[in-house]
């Protein structure tokens, strides 16, 4: 079985580097075709593939020449160049034929185009179908309909851009009624904002909801809203340049989900508002315009006619046809409502998919949905061949997606940068007060014209591929309709227990796609919403609800599909998945997994794949990496001492170790991607024994491989000073900090840091302790937030540590010198580097980082000073009670 390139070496910095990069580019990228979710970078995807398919030179010479290709080949501007240069070398390692590639996982399409563009026959399949016309508009359309047109482009382009202008010219001439222009300027965004009555009967006005008073504050203009009570009205003007009045124009009337109304000061708690909005419903208020003129931006308040043409859209709403077989020409299906920890306007009783929307957001979907379908019939009338008028219409159906996803009563406005956050800025849906709405036409961010020209980007890029189309088809991944043995290899990013809500999530686009190519693909569309009976996810709705699935179901459902995927996969062939999460149950529940479907880890790299400016709120979204475990179908049968494992671990970990720190992993990452060599190693065996016969358990081998990342990262940290004066608790602190920096982590996350020290938690969460319990998570408290923290005859080297950044910061010099010498920390280097790691492992600003500082810049005069008291008995300082 001869060894692939994966399994000896990648160019894992230039590849992370690219990968980081990527996230950001936009033109012609994949990610801009249509959303999708979690979609990896291409030059992760590209050396991933490559390297599980490209056989080891075993000659190092010949490896670094190929190593330097892959790097060469990484970054997105050189994917066709560097695609060719590594199929070329593909292909002279398959002179047969081509390998045979299986994504059963395949989402937004990243590794089966990267496989495609290697040459590979590629099998794409997905259960969701969005996400299976996402990968057909991918793998499949732009390779098959690419030929030359008359004018040397791509006649797909052309045919995009031809009925683009179709539905264009009549979609814009039907709405211009709905959209006045009453000012110089063209009107392109609108502000509105959602209303409830005051809750004081006294006053009863209709509160406007504003989460800000901006609607300009970057470098070109600044422009707020005022608001004024004028009679039984609150009334809304726009005016330039900030508040003269020295009120504060980041604060609008909703905080923390309660209202305040302006007028009398009356405050609805959260709890008050989403009653109001079950029973009664919000408003809806126009209160700003911004109008474009060439380059120059100006904003307004509505103009009359602007008001009368919302209130007409509404009745027009009601005259668009239904399709040809029924469906309603707006989205009226209910939406799943046991999600509303991912669609926040659930628990305000925004329920169906058009409540999503106000009525002339819908006008102009419900129209563009109708023209698409048009332009498809006339595409037919007019001799087109039926697959291709088939593709040209769901590139339309895409370019309504992207319309939908920046015009729905959820897109909020960024004042900073004066633009437009689609519906998704995270992986849900959160509740906006107040939202913008477009003009499709007037050449903005989420117009017609915009969202057609990302995709025709998109099409320059694929359509230029040196591929054959892809086998791409909607199944299943726990039955996968192939043959025993049929791939070369199976490369994929399976799914993350609750990470991604797929279905749920892409419901918002399906019932759109539904009214624009529904008749064109019937069998994607037979149900109101995404099928999900036998989506791969775990789904934390109310347990009671149909659509809840367990922890335990996700896991057989993956194991089901880790079985299929160990069928498929060729005896000699290579199964590789892309695996990111931070909860260690989860490795540990992966792990079992791939050992009960028979497949074994022969290597693992961490590979970057995150964007690093993603929001975030949790250590479990913080990765910035994923581990990508390289697995073979295992031939293995023996037992392994525990012994001999321990010590097998310990070298692998800190061989690879040694790699992962070369790419400058730090925290969060360097702990998981440190996971795969554990894989390697516990991999190796059926199963690991003590020598009195007893088996040692998956969470307990986990364990001792957390023990040697901690202790690798602590020698590392501390650069080589001895560090037997620092105790348990003072070690895992250091690696907590260094770890996770001043964020809470997961409970199941903090209880496993503390079995690598052999720490009880609980004993650290009492008062005075190190950690606090902030519901599902635990807080490393630094010194700043620690009160009565005491010392006793054997003290804690990180107890002491934090009294004396506290005595430092107070001034209190007598103190500090005497709780160094008494302690003895004055002069033990482990102590002083231990405070300097924490330092360094913080960011600048943070409270904790500056009294450390503050503390170790003075570390030669306090070690002399403590001299005078080295000998001392702790019990009888009394001075270091902080209360």
């Amino acid at each position: 079985m001869k060894r692939v390139l994966i399994e000896a070496e990648l160019p894992l910095v230039q590849v992370n580097r690219e990968s980081a990069k990527e996230k950001s580019l936009r033109h012609g990228h994949i990610s801009t075709l249509h959303l999708w979710w979690a979609r990896r970078p291409l030059s992760m995807s590209r050396t991933v593939v490559f390297g599980s398919l490209m056989p080891d030179p075993d000659n190092e010479p010949e490896r670094r020449d190929l190593l330097t290709k892959v790097g060469g080949a990484a970054a997105f501007e050189h994917s066709k160049k560097g695609g060719e240069m590594l199929r070329k070398e593909l292909r002279s390692a398959w002179p047969e034929r081509p390998p045979r590639v299986l994504d059963c996982f395949a989402g937004g399409g990243a590794i089966p185009l990267e496989a495609s563009r290697l040459g590979c026959e590629v099998h794409a399949l997905d259960i969701n179908p969005v996400a299976h016309l996402i990968q057909l508009a991918t793998l499949d359309y732009p390779l098959r309909y690419r030929e030359q047109g008359e004018g040397g482009g791509y006649r797909l382009i052309d045919d995009l851009n031809h009925w683009s202008e179709w539905i264009s010219s009549r979609a814009e001439t039907e709405l211009a009624p709905h959209f006045p222009k009453p000012g110089k300027g063209r009107p392109a965004i609108y502000f509105w904002c959602r209303t409830m009555r005051c809750p004081d009967g006294a006053c009863g006005r209709e509160i406007p909801l504003l989460k800000s008073r901006k609607l300009a504050d970057s470098g070109r203009r600044t422009v707020r809203v005022d608001l004024t009570v004028s009679g039984d009205t609150i009334a809304i003007t726009v005016a330039a340049g900030k508040p003269t009045d020295g009120s504060d124009w980041t604060e609008g009337t909703t905080k923390a989900s309660s209202v305040t109304c302006p007028a009398c000061g009356t405050t609805a708690p959260a709890k008050e508002v989403r009653l109001y909005a079950k029973n009664i419903g919000f408003g809806a208020r126009l209160y700003a315009v911004m109008d474009v003129a060439g380059s120059e931006r100006t904003y307004r308040e509505p103009a009359e006619e602007e008001l009368r043409s919302v209130a007409e859209a509404e009745s027009v709403l009601a005259d668009l046809p239904d399709t040809e077989d029924g469906t309603s020409a707006v989205p009226d299906e209910s939406m799943v409502k046991s999600q509303y920890r991912r669609y926040a306007n659930l628990v305000y009783g925004i329920d169906t998919w058009c409540g999503l929307f106000n009525s002339r957001q819908l006008l102009v979907l419900g129209t563009l949905a109708r023209l698409v379908r048009e332009a498809s019939h006339e595409m037919l009338a007019a001799g087109m061949e039926p697959g291709r008028a088939r593709a040209v219409s769901t590139y339309l159906a895409f370019a309504l997606d992207k319309v939908a996803d920046y015009n729905s009563s959820f897109c909020t406005w960024a004042a900073s940068g004066e633009f437009i956050r689609d519906t998704f800025p995270q992986q849900s849906i959160r509740m906006a007060w107040d939202y913008t709405e477009v003009d499709p036409f007037a050449g903005v961010s989420g117009s017609w014209e915009g969202s057609v020209d990302w995709i025709r980007r998109v099409l320059q890029h694929l359509c230029n591929v040196d591929a054959q189309p892809a086998t791409v088809q909607r199944g299943n991944a726990q039955a996968i309709d192939y043959p025993d043995g049929y791939f070369d290899a199976v490369v994929v990013d399976p799914p993350y227990y609750d990470a991604f809500q797929y279905g749920d999530l892409s419901d918002f686009f399906y019932v759109w796609l539904k009214r624009s190519i529904g008749h064109l693909y019937p069998e994607l569309f037979r149900t109101p919403l995404t099928p999900k009976n036998a989506e791969i996810i775990e789904n934390r709705a109310d347990k009671k609800s149909a659509e809840y699935i367990s922890h335990n179901e996700f896991e057989a459902r993956l194991q089901r599909a880790l079985n299929e995927i160990a069928r498929v996969v060729k005896p000699d062939g290579l199964v590789t998945l892309v695996f990111a999460h931070t909860d260690v149950e989860a490795w540990e529940s992966l792990l079992r997994a791939l050992r009960a479907a028979g497949l074994v880890v022969t290597t693992s790299w961490p590979m970057r794949s995150e964007r690093e400016s993603r929001p975030t709120a949790q250590v479990s979204a913080v990765l910035g990496s994923s581990v990508v475990l390289v697995c073979r179908v295992s031939t293995a049968a023996g037992e392994g001492f525990y012994d001999d494992v321990v010590r097998e671990l310990e070298a692998r970990i800190a061989n690879r170790l040694a790699t992962f720190e070369e790419m400058q992993l730090v925290g969060a990452d360097y702990f998981i991607s440190a996971i795969g060599p554990a894989f390697e190693v516990f991999a190796q065996y059926t199963r690991v024994v003590r020598l009195s016969g007893e088996e040692v358990d998956v969470d307990e081998l986990m364990v001792l491989a957390r023990q040697s990342v901690a202790h690798h990262a602590i020698r590392r940290l501390l650069g080589g000073e001895n560090v037997s004066v620092l105790d348990a608790r003072s070690l895992m602190y250091l690696t907590w900090r260094w770890a996770y920096d001043g964020e809470p982590i997961p409970a199941d996350e903090a209880y496993k840091l503390g079995r690598a020290f052999d720490i009880d938690l609980t004993h650290l969460a009492r008062p005075g302790g190190l950690i606090a319990k902030t519901g599902d998570s635990f807080k490393l408290l630094g010194p700043h937030e620690r009160k009565n923290v005491k010392v006793g005859a054997v003290p804690s080297p990180i107890d002491v540590m934090h009294i004396a950044v506290q005595l430092h910061d107070a001034g209190r010099r007598n103190e500090l010198e005497q709780l160094l010498g008494a302690s003895a920390m004055g002069t033990e280097p482990g102590f002083w580097a231990a405070a300097t790691a924490i330092a360094e492992s913080l960011p600048d600003g943070n409270r904790e980082r500056t009294m450390l500082l503050g503390l170790t810049g003075s570390r030669d005069q306090l070690a002399q000073a403590s001299g005078r008291h080295v000998g001392a008995a702790l019990a009888e300082l009394t001075l270091f009670d902080t209360r």
